[in-house]
C-alpha cells in the first residue's frame, strides 16, 4: 500500500483530504507542523507528500527545500496562495505539482494518482547509470558528481536519467513528457519547462563536465569537447 503524508494545520482539510485518500486505497499520515512533517519523514518514509505552505511554525516552501536535499520523495503543494509567482515559487522550491485551493476531491486524487505512477515510470530495475563522473542511483533516485550528490525532485532526476540514457540523441518535449509522465499534452509543457530550468541550474556548477543543451527542436545532455 503506498503512503501519503499530509501536511496541513487546518483540522477540517486534514479530515476531508485523509477519509478521500484513505478510500481510495492509500495508508495516511498526518502531519500539522513543520517539526511533526520533519520527524515523519524517517518514521513513516511516505511515497508522497501533499504539502500545504502557510504551517504555524514554519513556510512550507522552505520545508519542501530541506526535504529536497535528502529526499526525491515526490511533493504535491496544496495552498491558497494562488498568483502566478507563488507557483514558481512553489515548483522551484522543489515542488512537483502544485494544486490551488479551493479545489475538487477528485482532482488531488487524480494528481496524487499521476504522481505516484510519474515516480513509478523512472525507477527501473538495474541500479546504477553512469555517465563520465555523472552517477544516477536508480533505485534511490539519487544523483552524484564523483562523489558530490546532487539534490534533485524526482521530476528532475527523471529527466536527467532520460537525457543520460539517450545521450547522443536530441530528445524532444513531446517525447520526454511521454516517457517520464505518461503523456505529451500542452498541459505538461510547463512542468517540463521549470524542471528544465531548475536542472540546469543545478548542474550549472558541473558545466566543464556536462551540461543541458536545449532550442526548438529539442534537448541533449552533452559532454564538452575532450571530455569524452
Amino acid at each position: 500500500m503506498e503512503k501519503i503524508l499530509l501536511v496541513e494545520d487546518n483540522e477540517n482539510i486534514m479530515d476531508i483530504n485523509s477519509r478521500y485518500l484513505s478510500d481510495q486505497g492509500y495508508e495516511i499520515g498526518r502531519a500539522y507542523s513543520v517539526k511533526q512533517a520533519e520527524d515523519s519523514l524517517d518514521s513513516f518514509d511516505p511515497d508522497l507528500i501533499v504539502l500545504d505552505v502557510m504551517l504555524p511554525d514554519g513556510d512550507g516552501m522552505e520545508l519542501c527545500r530541506d526535504i529536497r536535499r535528502k529526499s526525491g520523495v515526490p511533493i504535491l503543494f496544496l495552498t491558497a496562495k494562488v498568483t502566478g509567482d507563488d507557483i514558481v515559487a512553489g515548483l522551484e522550491s522543489g515542488g512537483d505539482e502544485y494544486l490551488t485551493k479551493p479545489y475538487d476531491l477528485s482532482i488531488l486524487g487524480a494528481r496524487v494518482k499521476a504522481l505516484l505512477r510519474r515516480s513509478a515510470r523512472i525507477l527501473p530495475q538495474s541500479q546504477i547509470y553512469a555517465v563520465g563522473l555523472l552517477r544516477l542511483d536508480i533505485v534511490q533516485s539519487q544523483a552524484f558528481v564523483g562523489s558530490e550528490s546532487l539534490s534533485l525532485s524526482r521530476n528532475e532526476f527523471g529527466l536527467l536519467l532520460y537525457l543520460a540514457q539517450h545521450m547522443g540523441r536530441r530528445a524532444s518535449g513531446q517525447d520526454i513528457c511521454r516517457a517520464i509522465w505518461g503523456a505529451d499534452t500542452e498541459s505538461e509543457k510547463p512542468l517540463l519547462w521549470t524542471t528544465v530550468s531548475r536542472l540546469k541550474k543545478k548542474l550549472a556548477p558541473y558545466e566543464e563536465q556536462f551540461y543541458i543543451d536545449s532550442d526548438h527542436s529539442g534537448y541533449e545532455l552533452m559532454i564538452p569537447a575532450g571530455r569524452s
